[in-house]
């Protein structure tokens, strides 16, 4: 072979060296590009969500306008999810939520099977801003109240009711509504066994003077919606309702109804707030519970829904606390049972309630 073709060898040679070196270089830059895909992929996956329980309609909304900087500030997405006492006690023992809205009736029995993690104030420092009434335990808090005050048709009942006994009084006989074995009823029943010297723990007047509120109860109110029926038919004088729905019928729905503060005080409509045990964002979850605990959150569900915010640091403007009958100036005359006592006795009350009162 001459030194022509030799030289021809060598440089197919070389070429084709150089071909598989940049075929085996193409196929290196595809797998160090499909693994960063696959791990972005991953990363994205694992992109932080935390799902958060409310109740749904108009209470998730005002929520997730309350955590939109959240989102953003934390690269996370908040997932809002409806659910009920019934359908969030599975929801929390497998671990499908981080953050739970709910009552202090759920939340605290769910804290007694150790579903919640404590609060850590430097994750939650909105907690030191709490009033004290909001703090059910370490692990359940409110973010807002609703009152539960009574409520009355001021074309019947001329001089407003001034105490909750008034419920009773005979001349209401066949005017009197109320919802069933409910949180602001416990609340009712442990006000009366109070006045009477009694407790949680020995709550037999209550039960009795709530036997005689009964025998003027023409129906036990199932919805807000049926409650509100009730005045604009002129069905009744006079209920236990929250300020917040008092407000709508009387203004929104041009219903005959005020509401009053009784001279004993009043039940709270609580929203807690709880972070799920067992998560794989924990931390995370708690700040997004500081955050609903904040001021600007307060704020925004009062300005949507009428609720008062717990967060001493909430201001709320005039027209917005006009339309509440909670203050600052009077949230400590709440008056709450000892709820970690009741969860443990409550399917006892409830089957007592069912054999005394609402028969």
């Amino acid at each position: 072979m001459g030194s022509a073709g030799r030289d021809l060898l060598a440089s197919n040679k070389k070429g084709n060296i150089a071909m598989k070196w940049n075929a085996r270089r193409t196929m290196l830059t595809s797998l160090v590009f499909a693994a960063s895909v696959a791990w972005g992929t991953v990363a994205n996956a694992e992109q932080k969500e935390l799902i958060l329980s409310g109740f749904g309609g108009a209470y998730d909304e005002a929520m997730a306008d309350s955590i939109k900087s959240f989102e953003k500030d934390n690269d996370v997405k908040v997932t809002i999810v409806a659910g009920s006492g019934a359908n969030n006690i599975p929801r929390v023992r497998n671990k499908e939520i981080d953050v739970i809205i709910s009552d202090p009736v759920f939340a605290l029995r769910m804290e007694a099977e150790k579903a919640f993690v404590p609060l850590d104030p430097a994750l939650v420092p909105n907690l030191k801003l709490l009033y004290p009434k909001a703090i059910y335990s370490d692990s359940v808090v409110a973010a807002n109240f609703g009152a539960y005050v009574l409520a009355y048709n001021p074309a019947e009942v001329k001089t407003p009711p001034q105490s909750w006994h008034d419920l009773a009084r005979p001349e209401y006989q066949g005017r009197v509504a109320l919802r069933g074995f409910r949180p602001e009823n416990i609340d009712l029943i442990t006000l009366f066994a109070k006045e009477a010297g009694g407790s949680e723990r020995n709550p037999d007047a209550g039960f009795a003077e709530m036997a005689k509120i009964a025998k003027n109860v023409d129906v036990w109110v199932d919805s807000h919606a049926n409650h509100l029926e009730l005045y604009r038919n002129d069905q009744i004088s006079m209920s236990m309702w929250t300020d917040g729905r008092i407000a709508w019928a009387r203004d929104s729905e041009k219903v005959q109804v005020q509401g009053v503060i009784p001279k004993e005080g009043f039940f709270a409509l609580s929203s807690t707030v709880s972070v799920v045990a067992g998560r794989p964002n924990t931390e995370l979850a708690e700040k997004l519970a500081n955050v609903l605990l904040s001021p600007e959150a307060g704020v925004i569900m009062a300005q949507k829904l009428g609720y008062f915010p717990t967060n001493k640091g909430a201001r709320l403007p005039a027209d917005v606390q006009a339309k509440m009958m909670i203050t600052p100036e009077n949230v400590n005359s709440l008056q709450s049972a000892d709820w970690k006592y009741i969860v443990s006795v409550y399917d006892q009350w409830q089957q007592r309630w069912e054999r005394e009162i609402q028969r």
